[in-house]
């Protein structure tokens, strides 16, 4: 079915300037000394060019969403790093460690009370006074608990943190 500019527009849905346009470009190729349009041809040249025009803007979409997503991935390191560095933030390792020797020294503390105490407490008849003998042992063990130093999690020294070992660590 041959048909002229306008009613190509109409069918298409745009504007008969449009259609010029477009058999500008390349497409829409005439019939008829120049005349016509063979419809058929041109509908499925338009479902081609708008599919192509479609898939190459979602391949652009999706390369600007995966740039905007490593951008949000380096700004959330950067931020963890920075926090690291105010001892706001601790590698999970370096935690466990210090926690493992600090609560392993409390239970060898603890352990040692009772030969400890038995000596300060044989020969008290106050039972009061051994209350408070055990009482001040007790929290003596207990301030073991109490000191926290974000340099000793870290291993580092006099709060000074090298943003260098940081990045060799990284590269490792």
């Amino acid at each position: 079915m041959t048909v002229n500019q306008k009613e190509l527009a109409q069918c298409l849905g745009i504007s008969s300037r449009q259609v010029r346009n477009l058999k500008k470009d390349g497409m829409f190729q005439t019939v008829n000394g120049d005349r016509g349009y063979v419809l058929e041809t041109c509908v499925q040249e338009y479902i081609n060019f708008k599919i192509n025009a479609e898939v190459g803007r979602s391949a652009s979409i999706s390369i600007e969403k995966v740039k905007a997503s490593h951008e949000e991935v380096k700004r959330d390191i950067s931020v963890l790093k920075l926090r690291r560095l105010r001892r706001e933030l601790h590698e999970a390792a370096d935690v466990e460690a210090f926690l493992t020797d600090m609560l392993t020294g409390f239970k060898n503390r603890l352990l040692s009370l009772p030969s400890k105490m038995a000596m300060q407490v044989a020969g008290e008849k106050d039972i009061n006074r051994t209350i408070q003998i055990l009482t001040k042992a007790v929290y003596e063990a207990l301030e073991e608990l109490s000191e926290y130093d974000p340099d000793e999690i870290d291993g580092t020294q006099e709060g000074l943190y090298d943003i260098e070992d940081e990045e060799e660590r990284e590269d490792l």
